[in-house]
């Protein structure tokens, strides 16, 4: 496991313990949660702390779900990555809170494809290697294909820190400008509001706290 993984789980424990409920209610639905056009936010504020974790299929976001096949698409799954870095971008907080970000993570497997992750298709050097593999891998890599191809998603955590948490009353989402193949996002809260369950869409894109 990953650091970034083991800091994504130790951060959202909190806001998974809390929510239990929601989670009971809505299990049928996370099951099922890989949907494209849907996305899902969950969001924690304790005291000064405010925890946002994003998930979207990458259809939603880059228009695909297979690995990068050409430098277009590698590009825009870089670009992707670049915008999903900018929380600014993604959503509005309510500024009299002054929140500011104290660490992002954003990942997804599609982006390995152009890094040192993925050996698959970035080895010419390495003709014997890949002539083996490909005897090896290619059961491998058809049931690994049929995962990552209806299973890659986006993920990215954002946590802030707010001098004036009280006057966090709102967190307006520009998502749905950033990536248009997203239509709803399914958004479950835990604030001094208490638990909330809302599904938000470009029409009514604002979350109140």
């Amino acid at each position: 496991m990953t650091k970034t993984n083991q800091r994504l789980i130790l951060l959202s424990i909190p806001l998974l313990a809390a929510s239990n409920q929601l989670q009971a209610d809505s299990d049928h639905e996370q099951h099922d949660a890989h949907v494209h056009g849907e996305a899902q936010m969950l969001i924690a504020l304790d005291g000064t702390s405010l925890e946002l974790e994003f998930k979207s299929p990458a259809m939603n976001i880059v228009g695909f779900e297979h690995q990068p096949k050409s430098e277009k698409q590698v590009n825009a799954v870089k670009a992707a990555m670049e915008t999903l870095k900018q929380p600014n971008q993604i959503f509005t907080l309510s500024s009299d809170a002054q929140c500011n970000p104290v660490s992002i993570e954003v990942e997804s497997p599609l982006a390995k494809h152009d890094g040192h992750d993925h050996d698959h298709e970035h080895d010419d050097g390495h003709k014997h290697d890949d002539d083996h593999k490909h005897h090896d891998d290619h059961k491998h890599d058809d049931d690994h294909k049929h995962e990552a191809e209806s299973h890659s998603d986006f993920t990215a955590h954002y946590s802030f820190r707010c001098e004036q948490p009280a006057k966090l009353t709102k967190i307006e989402f520009d998502l749905f400008k950033r990536f248009p193949g997203t239509e709803q996002l399914e958004v479950q809260s835990i604030s001094k509001k208490g638990q909330q369950k809302i599904d938000l869409t470009a029409g009514n894109n604002t979350l109140e706290l």
